[in-house]
């Protein structure tokens, strides 16, 4: 059995101010340096043989705190690349790139002007998915919320698109375990 923890990265500013935060590589406030590590204290008891983290700044700070050591920093756990629309926020988007913006609400697979699709971010979470779920034990991986959303669709054999219905929170906990290439949800945001 293969035991897949993941951990979305604490608040920043721009989670805070609710601006879509994709390969912007910026730093954890205070609020998300202590979410980190109420995640640290929740984890304890738990046993990682592995710990993968996104590189940016925000995963990789978290992933330090929660387990300090022998992280493996892995690019196909960034965040979608939001390119133009990166570090904006939904406002502000609609002010400066109109024509896009409609474009982007009436396609569920719009590419983000200078950035990827989220067909193309999916596919370099089913590309990590695959590295590590024959594994057996416990793997604990930090990452960003699309990647998580996309890591859970891709797991229970959901639509892509559907993703979006699930909300994970900055520090949220969630637990997927597969047995024998069949894949449940232990916990979301615990």
């Amino acid at each position: 059995m293969l035991k897949i923890t993941l951990v979305r990265h604490g608040e920043t500013d721009g989670n805070k101010e609710k601006k879509y935060l994709g390969w912007t590589d910026i730093e954890l406030n205070e609020k998300g340096i202590l979410q980190a590590k109420i995640v640290r204290d929740k984890l304890s008891e738990e046993k990682f043989d592995l710990i993968i983290s996104s590189p940016l700044k925000r995963a990789k700070a978290t992933a330090e705190i929660i387990g300090n050591t022998n992280i493996i920093y892995e690019d196909n756990l960034k965040e979608i690349n939001f390119g133009l629309f990166d570090n904006l926020s939904y406002k502000e988007i609609r002010a400066q790139y109109p024509e896009e913006c409609e474009k982007w609400i009436n396609n569920n697979d719009f590419t983000f002007p200078h950035g990827e699709s989220f067909s193309r971010m999916h596919t370099r979470v089913q590309n990590f998915v695959d590295k590590i779920k024959t594994k057996e034990g416990s793997i604990l991986v930090v990452t960003h919320s699309g990647i998580i959303r996309s890591i859970i669709a891709y797991l229970l054999n959901i639509e892509k698109e559907k993703a979006w219905h699930f909300s994970i929170d900055n520090c949220g906990i969630t637990v997927i375990d597969i047995t024998k290439g069949y894949a449940v949800l232990r916990a979301l945001n615990k």
